[in-house]
């Protein structure tokens, strides 16, 4: 019987383990949480039974430690777990990583003329203010997390990227008047 396919939050939690662990389900969480993209769910219902159905398929190992009077489990990515990893990671490119990014704003744009011009206006000035503060977490992530590997750095560059191509779409909107 083949392997199941697992999804994009599975491999993504195991690269984490990768490259951050050992790590505790908390640990992952903290990751994810830091970061500025709101991609996927970091909630504890998300991630707990994530990691716990990896290790279960043999991806991904645990050992019990002791944190003064906490209990907690770290996980490694075992064997079997890294060659998951890379075979998500590519060559080839799965079709499910061939799409535009994933863009909140754009969503709502979609939908902008069901709102008044006035609305219209305030929603561009929101979502202005809405992508200052996206900087400003693509910034803080960078001062945080920069260090920990050539590849945060290059993903760190293309969060400013974003930010940059979004906030000219952005005003290419406002101009056509939304």
């Amino acid at each position: 019987m083949p392997a199941r396919r697992r999804s994009e939050l599975e491999c993504f939690v195991l690269g984490l383990v990768w490259q951050v662990g050992p790590a505790s389900p908390y640990d992952i969480r903290r990751h994810m949480q830091e970061s500025p993209s709101t991609q996927w769910s970091a909630s504890a219902g998300a991630i707990y039974p994530l990691v716990r159905r990896l290790q279960r398929a043999g991806l991904l190992s645990s050992e019990a430690k002791r944190d003064g009077k906490r209990r907690r489990r770290e996980y490694r990515i075992t064997v079997k777990g890294l060659g998951v990893l890379r075979a998500w990671i590519g060559p080839p490119i799965g079709a499910e990583a061939v799409t535009v990014a994933h863009d909140p704003l754009r969503s709502r744009a979609r939908f902008l003329e069901a709102l008044s011009e006035a609305d219209r206006a305030a929603w561009f000035l929101a979502a202005r203010a809405a992508l200052d503060e996206v900087e400003r977490r693509v910034n803080q992530w960078a001062a945080a997390h920069g260090a920990l590997s050539r590849a945060a750095r290059v993903m760190t560059r293309s969060g400013e990227l974003d930010v940059e191509s979004r906030r000219r779409w952005l005003e290419e909107a406002s101009d056509a008047g939304g």
